[in-house]
């Protein structure tokens, strides 16, 4: 308010509306696969080795990204292109509804911070973003890193987290949304479907939002946590989502 009186005056009311104004901020943190998206990029991938897809089987002890750093390593050994990796991420679609929510977000994007959490990589979100041009709309980004070495895309965990034992080993998003968080956010809206997501959920307060899409395994989990304290929105067409923002913006 300084800055303002300086300019204008000694005028409170004039201080008193800026703060206002830069005080009405929602905080959305979105999920990515089978959030944004409407299908699993780590899944989806596959694709791209074809018959040569199943040679490479899971194991839970190495834990996802170990995984996908084999994966990336089959697609390179079987000289699989970053064009053909671009095609084939080029498919999914966004889920039902998105695209209107993400037209509200830039409506009213002077309002709204927009963060992405997601156990997939910058490189596969990056590539997805652009196609769906939205990428202008995402203040964060954080998920795996991932950057092209010749034909390789090398992937490294987020973090190692050692400290919560809901999350993955790469990842807390509990420690992504208390990152995030400003004092200018006065509610959060979550909005994702998946077991890493139930964390974040816990820590949202009475007058967030929590947005499990239908049918996936958060939902499934919410109905038996009694942990919960925000207000539980259930969708499967992100209109729903429309319908509960848009009068906090009005």
């Amino acid at each position: 308010s300084s800055g303002i009186n300086a300019e204008y005056g000694d005028s409170s009311l004039i201080s008193t509306c800026a703060y206002l104004v830069s005080s009405i901020m929602i905080l959305i943190v979105f999920d990515f696969d089978h959030t944004i998206v409407d299908g699993n990029t780590d899944v989806k991938i596959l694709d791209v080795l074809g018959t040569n897809k199943d040679s490479v089987k899971y194991d839970s002890k190495i834990g996802w990204t170990e995984h996908m750093k084999t994966i990336f390593f089959e697609c390179s050994k079987y000289g699989v292109t970053k064009e053909e990796m671009v095609s084939v991420l080029k498919e999914l679609k966004l889920t039902d509804g998105m695209k209107s929510l993400f037209d509200v977000i830039r409506k009213f994007k002077s309002m709204i911070k927009v963060v992405i959490a997601s156990d997939s990589n910058t490189w596969f979100i990056e590539v997805l973003l652009d196609h769906y041009e939205i990428r202008d709309l995402i203040d964060e980004v954080h998920t795996n890193p991932a950057v092209w070495s010749g034909n390789l895309l090398e992937i490294t965990p987020y973090e190692m987290n050692t400290d919560c034992t809901r999350c993955p080993v790469n990842m807390c998003k509990s420690k992504i949304l208390g990152s995030v968080l400003s004092n200018d956010c006065f509610k959060v809206l979550y909005i994702g479907d998946g077991s890493n997501d139930l964390c974040p959920v816990i820590n949202l307060k009475d007058k967030d939002i929590a947005c499990p899409r239908e049918g996936y395994r958060l939902c499934k989990l919410l109905k038996t946590s009694e942990d919960v304290k925000c207000t539980v929105l259930q969708w499967k067409n992100a209109q729903t989502i429309i319908e509960c923002l848009v009068p906090h913006l009005e």
